[in-house]
């Protein structure tokens, strides 16, 4: 039985590193060009990921030839977006609160679809892995410098989302390597039958 390789995690770390660096050294005034940016990141590069990424998805089903890639994502997807929506409802506490005042903070719902979305993407594109969680880092970075979210809301969103991804993942890995298990099981037997009923022939 496979399970998903440990190895695909460090490149969520990295991620993870360059967005604590970037909250301590790349934070800009709001009247700069970057605020401009970061706005931008957050609203049309966030959708702009979002939809590339979900249409990515479809058209690696279709290539494969498989349902899985789909499955992945809607799967993903729904259980991100509903832990997110609950949490925001219904929690109020400090740690929910926005800067920009508010709560429905906790955790951000931007850094946690995006990153669910970058692992992935990894997963069937691993030579791109760096445009997918460059793209994660823009948007998360983004919800600080327009003041959306708290670092704190944010770090527990990349979490969040890459772990739903990972754990999602390997479910769908291992029944895959089950259903490939019996397949093989199903076709040894088949054949080794096949070969008594000839040397049952030959006697």
């Amino acid at each position: 039985m496979t399970v998903l390789p440990i190895k695909m995690l460090p490149r969520a770390g990295v991620a993870f590193l360059v967005v604590v660096l970037t909250t301590y050294f790349a934070m800009f005034p709001e009247e700069s060009i970057q605020n401009e940016c970061a706005h931008f990141f957050s609203d049309y590069l966030n959708a702009i990921f979002q939809v590339t990424a979900h249409l990515l998805m479809f058209f690696t089903a279709w290539r494969k030839r498989s349902w899985q890639p789909v499955t992945l994502d809607l799967s993903v997807t729904a259980l991100v977006t509903a832990v997110v929506q609950i949490s925001k409802k219904n929690l109020i506490a400090d740690i929910a609160i926005r800067p920009s005042s508010g709560y429905e903070g906790f955790p951000s719902g931007h850094a946690s679809a995006s990153f669910s979305l970058a692992f992935l993407l990894s997963l069937y594109y691993p030579r791109l892995w760096w445009v997918w969680y460059g793209e994660a880092v823009l948007i998360t970075w983004s919800r600080i410098q327009t003041n959306a979210h708290t670092e704190l809301q944010i770090v527990a969103g990349m979490i969040f989302g890459t772990a739903v991804a990972y754990a999602v993942a390997n479910l769908f890995w291992r029944e895959k390597s089950v259903r490939s298990e019996n397949a093989y099981g199903y076709h040894y037997a088949k054949e080794l039958l096949k070969l008594k009923r000839i040397e049952k022939n030959r006697e």
